[in-house]
């Protein structure tokens, strides 16, 4: 009887909890902001997959990237576009502040949104396909790979019926626009040119622009927008610190650092500036994409592990300890950032909460091995030199007739008598160092066997 007068009042309140939640569930909480600013590489790259990734799981009813940004590495801006047009949440381009630019590979990223805006005194374009250096590309390779790009941003402009033409010839003539052009062209190149966030919001609740063409994203019109919070997705800190690494002067600048650290450690032996020199390569070559971000962050860990095992039998004063400290974070910052599965051979992804846990477990456990190798190298007797063997006390380890072995200053030595067989246990006096040999003589006195007793000399 009892079970069934409960029955109902559990399945109430399961009931209570199942809509709650799932109303929650329905509820957007917000629009999250993406800054996508300096050049395209593969940290942005990654931040961007990470953004969109968590600003679906947090339920944003939609997420706006702020561009403002040169262009960059092709394979990096290929990756944002795959996140972009897998979103699972409404992704609205904004080339923004006033007199911001959307360039190169920028402009393909611009393009990619559902809703596509600029700032007023904005540009965009000059997406014509160079090496890594801004240097031109071989005819053939140059030919191949503009056709292969002019198709992809032809394909981004249709898909949201934006000007396919001018599209192409920003990758095949490296045409660029201002802001108020490009709204105007038919049909126009971006969908809004809007100010600041409250405009942008406001013309994309109109439902369709200003030809009548409707924001869809998956085929579905846009949720209203205007009223809703703005939260910033930020990079974490340790992002921060290697997308500045991008920089072409910054990756030269380590190079050399890192060259000289390694070059002065060959003539001159002292772990810092090799340590340092490793570092210094390690970071230029993730700043200039030439090396995977979470192989990077790998090898900077195993780098910062073996510091911690060097402190521990060289006496720089905990400075390799620093250093391994400095490339344990950046190592776990570059793992932290996650990876897009397919584009590279290893994908790794740290919680920064056990990145965190692990960097104190690991310098408490360094610390107090370090302490207990300090106290062992306290307590080992104090080294005797050989000269001041002469006239100390010794002991007959072994049968000493006429050469044997005898205990001094806590080491055995090899001993020779002069006289009589010398019996073990025997208490003897150095009277002579010859070599590494003893010339001892006994004193007149018997006592344990010498591996029982200690004859250290103090």
């Amino acid at each position: 009887m009892a079970l069934r007068r409960v029955a109902p009042l559990i399945a109430l309140v399961l009931g209570t909890l199942l809509a709650v939640g799932h109303a929650q569930a329905a509820d957007p909480t917000g629009v999250g902001r993406i800054r996508l600013t300096g050049v395209i590489d593969q940290v942005n790259a990654a931040y961007i997959e990470e953004a969109l990734k968590s600003a679906a799981d947090t339920n944003q009813a939609a997420v706006i990237i702020q561009i403002n940004s040169p262009g960059g590495d092709l394979a990096s801006m290929d990756r944002m576009l795959q996140a972009i047009l897998a979103s699972r949440v409404p992704v609205l381009t904004w080339v923004a502040p006033e007199g911001a630019g959307a360039g190169s590979a920028a402009t393909f990223i611009t393009l990619a949104g559902d809703v596509a805006a600029m700032a007023p005194s904005t540009s965009i374009g000059a997406a014509a396909v160079v090496g890594s250096g801004g240097e031109d590309l071989p005819t053939t390779e140059a030919t191949k790979v503009t056709n292969f790009y002019a198709s992809k941003i032809r394909q981004l402009a249709s898909t949201h019926d934006r000007n396919a033409d001018w599209a192409e010839s920003a990758v095949r003539k490296a045409a660029s626009l201002g802001a108020s052009e490009a709204v105007a062209m038919k049909p126009p190149v971006v969908d809004i040119l809007a100010s600041t966030v409250t405009e942008l919001l406001a013309a994309v609740d109109k439902g369709t622009r200003a030809d009548g063409f409707a924001y869809k994203h998956d085929g579905q019109p846009l949720p209203k927008l205007s009223g809703l919070a703005i939260s910033d997705i930020s990079m974490n800190p340790g992002q921060g610190l290697l997308h500045l690494l991008s920089d072409p002067n910054l990756a030269f600048i380590l190079f050399t650092i890192g060259f000289y650290g390694i070059l002065a450690e060959l003539f001159h032996p002292n772990y810092v500036s090799g340590t340092l020199g490793a570092i210094a390569i390690v970071l230029a070559f993730i700043g200039s994409n030439s090396l995977p971000l979470n192989l990077g962050g790998l090898i900077l860990i195993i780098i910062g592990i073996g510091l911690f095992v060097l402190d521990l039998h060289l006496p720089s004063h905990g400075l390799l300890t620093l250093g391994g400290v400095v490339c344990f974070i950046l190592g776990a910052s570059a793992l932290w950032t996650g990876v897009a599965p397919g584009q590279e051979s290893i994908r790794v992804q740290v919680s920064p909460i056990l990145i965190g846990l692990i960097l104190v477990l690991t310098l408490i456990y360094f610390y107090g091995l370090i302490r207990a190798l300090m106290r062992m190298r306290q307590q080992r007797p104090i080294p005797v030199p050989i000269r001041g063997l002469v006239g100390s006390n010794a002991v007959a380890q072994t049968l000493i007739a006429p050469t044997g072995i005898a205990y001094a200053a806590g080491e055995a030595w090899s001993a020779r008598s002069q006289g009589e067989p010398i019996s073990p246990g025997t208490q003897l006096r150095v009277l002579q160092v010859k070599g590494l040999e003893l010339l001892v003589e006994p004193t007149g006195a018997t006592g344990p066997p010498a591996n029982e007793g200690d004859t250290n000399v103090r």
